[in-house]
Order: C-alpha cells, then structure tokens, then sequence
C-alpha cells in the first residue's frame, strides 16, 4: 500500500488523498474539517432529501418507494422522518414521523411560518404541523405534473427557496414522456422531449414560471448568499461530465432528450457549443444530487464517485467558473445524497450507502464540521458580492441594451436576452435581423423563441421569420433557426432546411446540424422511431455527384471508419474520378487508415510527379506514418525538393529514431517571446500532417480536426475562431494553465496496485464498470469496486512539454492549420 501511495502522489503532482481502503470510514481530505456519524440503519433507511426546521431539528425523508424489491419488509410509501439530539451527545436519539404515504419523495426545504416544502415526483407541495405534536396536519399543494412518466427520480424535485416569496424546483427529462405542470392558480405549462426545466413559483402556489431549459435531471438547486441560482445534475450516456450551472433566465443549457440519450447529437450541446447556449460553471463528480453554499463555496455530493465536492468560485463575465476539490473520499459504500446547514454550523448530508437503485434498508447521516484551528488558518467564509459584470448584467435585464447582445460573455448576452422576454412590446419594435453583428441577430432569436413558447403561440406562426434567418449570412444564426425548426418539428419548413445544403458556404457545425434535423423531420412525418442516426443521408449525399465538392468532403469525414464508403476500393475510385477537393480528402483518409491496402494507392500517388504537390506530401505522410523502418520509397523521395521531398525526410528521420536538430527556445511561460519567433507565416497543409502524426505533436491521439481524430480533448477544427493566437499558443506550451470542465482527467488508485489517469466517459450500462479514455487516446474500463481512490488531476491529460517534440516551423504550421478562415 506505501509503494501505490508513493506512485499515486507522483500522478497525481501533490495533490494526494489518503488511500480508502473498501470498508473503512470515509476520509476527509482537508484538515480544516472533521467528519462523525450522527445516525443509521436501521434507525434511518435510505435517505435522501434532508432540510432543517424553523426550530433547529432535522427532517429526513426515508425512501421506501423507489424501486422496492418483491420481498421489502419496510414502509409501503415514502415518510419524512423528524430527528432530534436530546441528549446533546452529537448523536441523533429521537426518531420520529413527521409526515407518511408520499410515493417517490425527492427533496425538502424548510421555508417561513413553519412551512415544510416537499417534492415528490409528481407534486410540489408544503406541510406543517399546527398542533404542536410534531405530526404534519396541514397540506397546500403548490404544483402538479401530469404525466404517463414514472421513473422515480426524473420528475420534480432540487427544491431551492430565495428568500422573497419564491420556490425554485427543476422537472427532469421524464424519459421525453410528454407532461402537463399545473400551478395552484391554474398556470400551465406543456411540454415533452425538450429534457429538464427550471421552474420558478410563489410560496401560495401563483405565478408558476419556467426559468431554464435543456438540462438532463436538474435534481439539486440552491440560492447562494447573493441571490444568484446554481444547479447540479446528471450527464447524458455518452456526455460527461455532469455539471454545475450557474441558471440565468430564460437561459438554454443545450440538452434535448428528443435527440436521444447519448447528448452527442448535433443538436445537442453540454457546454455551451451550439448558438444560444450556456456553458457550464464546472463539471461534477457522478450523480450529483445537491448544491449547498457552504464555507465560502459551493459544496456537492457525488453519488457515483463516493465523494463530497467543493467549488470556489472565480469570476468570469457575469459568471463564475470553478475546478472541483475533493474533500470526503469514502468507498463504493459512501453515497452522499442531501446537505443542509445545521444550527450549530456544521454541513450535515444523508447516505445511501449502497449502489442499488432498489430501497434496500441501509443508510446514514452524517455531519461535517470544523476543526479547530489557529487564527487565520480556517478556510474564508466570506461569499462573493455581485461582480462589476453581474450589476450590469442586472441592468441589462430591465433596460436591455442590444449592443451588449455583441458581448463575447454569453451570460451578458444572456441578459439582455431575459430584458427582451419580459418587454414583448420592445422586442416587437426590434427589427432583429437586421442587426450587424451575428450575436445580436441569435440573441433577437432566442428572445423571440422564449416568448413565444412561454405565451404558446403556434410554432407555425414564425415560419416567415425562420425562412429569414435561414438565408443569413452567418452560419450560426442559421444553425440558431434549425434548431428552432427541428425542435418543434417543422416539417413544413423541411425543404427550406433541405435548401442550406445548396446555398453557400457552410461550417461543419451546420452541415450536421442540418442533417440531423432532416433525419429528425423526416422520422416526424413517417411516424417511424427516431433514433437520431444519420448516417444514410451521409452515404447518399457523398454519392450524389450534383452536390457541391466542398459538402462532399464534409459527408466523407463524417463517415464511420468501417463504412463500406470509405475503404480503401471507393477511396481509391475518388482518387481516380473525382474533383480535386474530394481527391485530396481521399489521399488524406487514406493516409490515416491501417488497412494494408492503402500503402499501394499512396506509394502511386506518392510517385506521380504531375499530381498536385500537396496531395504528394500527404500520401508521403501516410506511407511514413506508422515505418518502423526507413523504406527504400522513403528514402528515396527525401532526396527530392519539394514538400513530398520534405515530408519524406521527417519520415526517414523518425523511423530511425533521430534527434531533431538544436533549436534555441524560450520557457513555455514567456509567450511573448514565442509569439516573436512564430510571427512568420507557416504552412497549413503541413500543419495537417503535424497534427495526425501521433509520433510529433500527438495532436491526433486527443483531439479531432475535420472529422478525424480522438475524442478525449476538444475538437479543434476552427479552435481559431474561439482562441485568440496568444490563448492558442498558451494552450499548447502551457496546458495545464486552464483546463475546460469537459476535460478534467482524474487520477485512479485501484485494489491492483496500478494508477491510471483518463477522462471519464460515464458508467456502462449495467452499473458496475466506468469507461475512460487514457493519455494516449486509448480507452479502457475498469470495475468501479476496484477504483480506491480517485482525484482529478491538477495537470491536463495533454502532455507538458510538447513544444520539445516539435520543431519551430512545425508549431508555425500548427497556427497556420488553426488559424480562422479569411
């Protein structure tokens, strides 16, 4: 155990747990606090929402309905369960039900006048007790969800009460099952298949208000000190991490269930990708199923990776961002759910204990509490004010102002976003598309997009706006429009959708974009299951010759390796009979292919002094890239002097394992100086070979470009217009300066004595195993009972030092490659 501690502290650079071993208590990571069970089993079973009463007395709620096997012995329905210290030894003595016969109860918040706010599936409802014998006798039911859903833990819950009158609470994807949420006042709201909501609602039940959409399960919520609202909640299969959000109005987190489970569809986004969506504040443990401000932060529970997380805040814009900190690490056996402050100060939180979904009769509370310790050595308490960027960003939402819709902070543009909304008669006046800049004529559509599903006016009755916004010049307002289009299945519109794919030029972005909403049109009006595959309108599209050749290539990137359209016989007819930009993309497929057939069509294309130059060079790359040896080929080509010349002497030169030649170069810090030396123009198509030559850069072995490469990092196909040059060079000399939310790798200790470090790709199916892609682009799974501990890494999973690999007009190339079209 010593020796797998040691090699643990070296992964993880410092930042070291102690190792937990399966069966031990909990350990808490930071000296400032100190952790001690208050009460279990059988006592207290299967806990889950938790809050404190007006006279400083805990109320839990005791699951008994979700999921209960054949032969449970327990409760039939769902109880809350009142706790009391009497004695005052710190432990809980007194066990009683405060209130019974609830059916998937999921949260608890204690509000003003004794009130006890619950969330059951189905219903958002208060309790008290009037009489003084500690038995709710009073029921006021605020909201109802009328649904055929009925998975437990999808519908309403995440309970969060802002002090002046209103109780925020969040409704799940509901499985995309269509549902009806009724207020007390008869306020109703209709939906399905647009994923998870953000409702807002007076303490009497009026006013019910949709906040927030495009969230997977917005299962915990609070209000911090400042009034701002945060969320916590689970990520999609193939999506994670699960994230921390900051909820702006009328905002949209990008997560449709309509497009499928996996969150990969391209008209989904997790993290603020697609136009008009927000980013995340950061990524989460698993199954988080709270956000408690606490200790000057912001705390949550990961009830996948048997942890309690904590978020210190830093501003960014009219937002905040942050990077998780461990700070309890138990065992497959500690599943934190619920938190709540408690009167004496200390951060108390309930535990399933086991990993089954079934009630099974186990279960914890336990309380956090601080040490203590010498002056000036506690953690600041202090919460963070409202920022410069937040107050103006409140001005903007009563007097909004369509030049800050121009902002690079999408939480400003957010804003004005929210102003428009609530002013109809100013956004009516606006003539939004006629606005100069793109992010002003998205931010005009999202406003009108809100308002009209808040006031539920027929989609249809917007057709003549969509077909405007649909012949913009910019691509992301027309992505802005098929989205709209798609999500409430247009199907009359298809054609205009369709018509994109004849106009001009197009991103990548868009192209997916507009095929997936075809398949999603299409499916609408056949009434055939939709599954979000779209792969046959790829296939056709490639084979149409009528198309544009530059929309071609995208279909071709865009194929799954194993596609019968993209081995190495159909390539090799593209080669022979197509325009020159579909040969190029031929040769380039072919260049990172491993079948054996490819070395004969690359060596003739290799060969042929008349082909264009460039498409040499990268039938040199491929025929080079995977030789262990110098081929006579090879060696003969670097004698050339031309770019096929060239790339075959890099060839030649890495198979024998040579040095590159001595360059001076400043430290990775001194970016100034680096900008100085790369000031010369580079070369993009060789850029292209840097970046898939896993033997240099290893750009490829994370990242994609144009369809091709490894999902472990971001894609960075026009990472040039997200990055300024000195941001781009920084991420590439310093990676680990920033790293985004998507990409925090973790570092794992497991009972076999071996430390991994990988990016998390979420639990398999079956619950038992979690998949992760590791340093080198390769996945592997391991058991979740093996992993002992895990930590994320203060240290990017891209590689420091990259700059050593890579010769001065190699990272020239790199920013060619990088750099935003003209």
């Amino acid at each position: 155990m010593c020796v797998r501690l040691a090699v643990f502290v070296a992964v993880a650079a410092g930042v070291c747990p102690a190792v937990v071993v399966q069966g031990e208590e909990p350990q808490v990571l930071d000296k400032h606090f100190r952790l001690q069970q208050v009460a279990a089993a059988p006592d207290l079973v299967t806990p889950i929402g938790l809050t404190f009463d007006g006279r400083g007395r805990l109320l839990v709620i005791e699951s008994h309905t979700h999921f209960p096997p054949k032969d449970y012995q327990g409760p039939k329905s769902d109880r809350i369960r009142l706790l009391e210290d009497k004695n005052g030894d710190g432990q809980i003595d007194r066990f009683h039900t405060f209130h019974e016969g609830l059916t998937a109860a999921m949260s608890l918040r204690a509000g003003p006048d004794n009130w006890i706010y619950v969330a059951t599936r189905s219903r958002i409802f208060r309790l008290r007790d009037t009489d003084g014998d500690d038995t709710a006798d009073e029921e006021f039911v605020l909201a109802r969800l009328e649904t055929p859903g009925q998975y437990p833990h999808n519908g309403l819950g995440g309970l969060a009460l802002d002090g002046q009158g209103n109780l925020y609470f969040g409704l799940g994807e509901n499985l995309g099952a269509d549902y009806s949420l009724i207020g007390a006042d008869g306020t109703t709201y209709r939906g399905g298949g647009e994923g998870g909501n953000v409702y807002r609602i007076g303490l009497d039940g009026t006013g019910l208000t949709r906040i927030a959409t495009g969230f997977w399960n917005p299962f915990g919520m609070c209000v911090d000190p400042a009034g701002r609202l945060f969320a916590v909640g689970n990520d999609p299969d193939s999506q994670p991490p699960c994230r921390l959000v900051q909820v702006a109005m009328a905002g949209d987190y990008g997560f449709q269930f309509r497009y499928g489970r996996s969150g990969r569809h391209p008209l989904q986004a997790w993290n603020g990708e697609l136009p008009g969506t927000l980013p995340m504040v950061a990524g989460t443990g698993e199954a988080p199923s709270a956000v408690i401000p606490y200790a000057g932060a912001l705390w949550t529970g990961s009830w996948g990776d048997h942890r309690v997380e904590r978020f210190r805040l830093a501003p960014r814009g009219a937002s905040w961002t942050s990077t998780l900190e461990t700070v309890v690490q138990g065992d497959e056996n500690f599943r934190p759910v619920d938190f709540a402050e408690g009167p004496d100060g200390s951060l108390y939180f309930t535990d399933w204990v086991d990993r089954s979904y079934p009630v099974h009769g186990k279960g914890r509370l336990w309380r956090l509490s601080k040490t203590e310790a010498k002056p000036g050595a506690e953690p600041a308490d202090a919460w963070p004010g409202k920022t410069k960027a937040e107050l103006q960003a409140a001005k903007m939402m009563s007097e909004p102002d369509m030049a800050a819709l121009a902002s690079d902070d999408p939480f400003l543009r957010q804003a004005v976003v929210a102003g428009l909304v609530r002013q109809p008669k100013l956004l009516q006046q606006i003539e939004g598309l006629a606005l100069p800049d793109p992010r002003q004529r998205i931010g005009y559509l999202q406003a009108v997009r809100w308002q009209a599903e808040e006031q539920q006016t027929p989609p249809a009755k917007f057709t003549s706006l969509l077909q405007k916004a649909l012949q913009d010049p910019s691509a992301e307002v027309r992505l802005m429009a098929v989205r709209w289009i798609a999500d409430h299945s247009l199907v009359a519109m298809r054609g205009e959708v369709e018509g994109l794919l004849k106009a001009g030029p197009m991103t990548p972005a868009l192209f997916q974009a507009v095929l997936g909403a075809l398949e999603w049109l299409d499916e609408a009006k056949s009434g055939l299951p939709r599954n979000g595959e779209y792969t046959h309108y790829l296939e056709k599209f490639l084979a149409d010759e009528k198309r544009a050749p530059a929309l071609r290539v995208m279909a071709l990137r865009l194929l799954p390796a194993e596609h019968a359209a993209v081995s190495v016989p159909e390539l090799k007819k593209l080669l022979d009979n197509g325009s020159p930009e579909l040969r190029r993309a031929a040769v380039r497929l072919l260049a990172l292919s491993d079948d054996p057939q490819r070395m004969a069509v690359l060596a003739e294309q290799a060969v042929d002094a008349s082909a264009d130059e460039a498409l040499r060079a990268d039938a040199v790359f491929g025929l080079g890239r995977t030789a262990d040896t110098a081929s006579e080929l090879l060696q003969q080509l670097a004698r050339e002097d031309s770019a096929a010349g060239r790339e075959a002497a890099i060839a030649v030169r890495l198979a024998r394992r040579e040095p590159l030649q001595a360059e001076t170069k400043p430290a990775p810090e001194e970016t100034d100086r680096w900008l100085e030396l790369l000031a010369d123009p580079g070369d993009a198509e060789a850029g292209w070979r840097v970046f898939f030559d896993s033997r240099r850069g290893g750009c490829v072995n994370c990242h994609r470009y144009q369809g091709q490469g490894s999902d472990v990092g971001p894609d960075l196909t026009e990472v040039g217009k997200r990055l300024t040059p000195q941001r781009l060079l920084e991420s590439i000399l310093q990676p680990s300066r920033e790293v985004a939310p998507l990409f925090v790798p973790w570092v794992l200790a497991t009972d076999d004595g071996k430390v991994r470090a990988g990016l998390s790709q979420g639990v398999t199916a079956d619950g038992k195993s979690e998949r992760f892609i590791g340093v080198d682009g390769k996945p592997f799974v391991l058991l979740l009972e093996s992993i002992e501990v895990r930590k994320p890494s203060p240290l990017s999973i891209m590689p420091q030092g990259l700059e050593k690999a890579l010769t001065l007009e190699d990272l020239r190339n790199l920013k060619a490659l990088f750099a935003p079209a003209p």
